[in-house]
C-alpha cells in the first residue's frame, strides 16, 4: 500500500499548529485536521479546511493522548460539516518531528496523515508521516498552499 493522498495545507494551518504547540509548551500539544478529498491530475488530495486542537490528556512532556471528550467533539462537528479527519498532529516541544517510538506503537489504523511540529521554542520545523500496515514512518512531503 503506498501513501494515502497528498496533503494541501496553508501556511496559516502550520502557523496555528505551530502556536498551539507553543500554548501548551514545555507539554507535547495535538489536534486533528479536517477537510475534504479532491482529484487533481490524477492524484488524491486531502485539502485541509479545519483544525481542531485537542487536550493532551496526559499533560506529559514526552507523549499525548487526546481526551475522549475533546476527540468526540472534533468528530462530530468534522461529520456535522461533511469533512474527513485527514491528519492527527502533535509537537515533540524540545527534538525533531520524526516518529517516536511512543507515536507509532499507539497508531490504530493507516488512512491518516500524522503531522509533527518539533524544537517549537528554538528552531520550529514540520515532518508530514504515514504510517504503513508495518508501523514504518514513511515521511511524505506537504503542498504548501498560499490562497489569495
Amino acid at each position: 500500500m503506498s501513501i494515502p493522498f497528498q496533503l494541501l495545507i496553508t501556511e496559516g494551518y502550520l502557523n496555528e499548529i505551530l502556536n498551539h504547540a507553543k500554548e501548551e509548551f514545555p507539554c507535547e500539544c495535538c489536534g486533528v485536521l479536517g477537510g475534504r478529498f479532491e482529484a487533481r491530475q490524477g492524484e488524491k488530495i486531502g485539502v485541509v479546511s479545519t483544525i481542531y486542537k485537542l487536550e493532551n490528556s496526559l499533560k506529559s512532556e514526552i507523549e499525548f493522548l487526546s481526551s475522549s471528550e475533546s476527540m468526540l467533539k472534533a468528530v462530530k462537528e468534522l461529520r456535522q460539516k461533511g469533512e474527513e479527519m485527514l491528519v492527527v498532529y502533535h509537537s515533540h516541544p524540545v527534538s525533531f518531528p520524526k516518529m517516536s517510538k511512543k507515536d507509532l506503537e499507539m497508531i490504530d489504523g493507516t488512512n491518516l496523515l500524522h503531522l509533527i511540529v518539533g524544537n517549537v521554542k528554538t528552531i520550529p520545523e514540520f515532518g508530514l508521516w504515514w504510517v504503513n500496515e508495518q508501523k514504518k514512518a514513511i515521511p511524505c512531503n506537504f503542498i504548501l498552499d498560499n490562497p489569495s
